[in-house]
């Protein structure tokens, strides 16, 4: 099976029983600063990973072909393909990435009479308990998603975003990233629309966790999917597990470039609030 393989594949270790570990460095291409949190993987394999605080990422894979590309994307940055039989051969390089250059958009002023809305699953069932679903042990990169069911035209601003855990056992903090993705021509989760990565930490043992998106002028006038990401090395369900719905769908996928599964009985408790002009 093909693995996904760090776009600037570090260096390349192979272990008795064959497997390869790669690992290397993500960085802004101006700044020479490392980019945090970073994915790395193959579109549609069940390797990948993202990169920790520092720009730093170790993927664990097993067999792969020369025709394989690693695939490096990050938020506000334009991503880059590098073919295996290229990246095969990198020893202890950083991988830079140049700023996305996206053009200016219509600036969106909002409202000042508003009419304010939850969007999603506003009721938490504390009785279902949901977590992530990893690839190869690994959980960096897994997601869940629903969509939030906006009109089609009506323009709304994000104001938070809101899930309940129903229990956590780590003493740790855990770390997420917050996303928010347009529809796809399939009715899957397509192109991120945000601009900045959105990363939190929580301590919460039970209850909800809320994420303040006021400052962040996020919006949009279409349909989209709200989706956690986990940033964590490994999830046990056993420790942690989110409220969920008997009613779905819901969209999940568990690695950073797998392509994304539509689960259609069962449901993940997310809901964000959104105004829009009254």
């Amino acid at each position: 099976m093909k693995r996904l393989f760090q776009l600037f594949l570090i260096l390349i270790s192979v272990s008795a029983s064959g497997q390869i570990i790669i690992k290397g460095k993500v960085a802004d291409i101006s700044t020479k600063e490392p980019i945090p949190f970073a994915s790395i993987g193959i579109k549609g394999k069940a390797y990948g990973t993202v990169c920790d605080e520092n720009g730093v990422f170790e993927l664990k894979v097993g067999a792969f072909t020369e025709t394989d590309t690693l695939k490096i994307t990050a938020i506000g940055y334009d991503g880059k393909k590098i073919s295996m039989k290229v990246a095969k051969n990198f020893s202890n390089e950083t991988i830079y990435l140049p700023s996305a250059s996206v053009q200016l958009s219509e600036v969106k002023v909002k409202p000042k009479k508003t009419i304010t809305k939850v969007l999603g699953n506003k009721n938490y069932n504390t009785g279902i308990c949901l977590s992530f679903t990893g690839a190869e042990g690994n959980y960096k990169g897994a997601e869940i998603s629903i969509k939030a069911n906006n009109k089609k035209g009506r323009l709304v601003f994000l104001e938070n975003f809101n899930f309940y855990i129903v229990k956590n056992l780590y003493k740790d903090s855990l770390t997420f990233r917050l996303n928010f993705y347009k529809e796809d021509k399939n009715g899957l989760p397509g192109e991120n629309i945000l601009r900045k990565p959105i990363i939190f930490k929580t301590m919460v043992k039970e209850g909800v966790v809320s994420v303040n998106l006021k400052h962040l002028f996020i919006n949009t006038d279409d349909d989209f999917f709200m989706s956690l990401e986990c940033l964590e090395d490994e999830i046990d369900k056993e420790k942690l597990c989110f409220s969920g719905s008997v009613s779905g769908p819901c969209y999940m996928k568990a690695a950073t470039f797998m392509d994304w599964m539509k689960i259609p009985f069962g449901g993940i408790d997310f809901n964000v609030t959104v105004t829009y002009q009254k």
